[in-house]
């Protein structure tokens, strides 16, 4: 039997393939965040909140914010 080695993070998150940080830049962005608002709170640039958002999207097969916090939420990732 194979054991998670990462056992702080559920399996939920990672069921999409989600690093750490995409996972915190979407809690941002289903939260209503804007971008620059994003990049000031987890101290990046805007640039590489864009990375990242376009990173989800692809990852979620979303093609909006509200899509994506939507599939976060539909799939346990993030409470109600």
């Amino acid at each position: 039997m194979i054991k998670n080695m990462n056992s702080t993070t559920p399996a939920k998150q990672n069921e999409f393939g989600l690093t750490a940080r995409e996972i915190e830049v979407l809690h941002k962005l289903a939260a209503g965040l804007r971008n620059q608002e994003i990049a000031e709170a987890l101290f990046l640039s805007e640039g590489t909140v864009k990375n990242y958002i376009s990173s989800i999207y692809s990852k979620l097969n979303v093609k909006g914010r509200r899509e994506a916090a939507r599939k976060a939420r539909d799939s346990g990732m993030m409470d109600r």
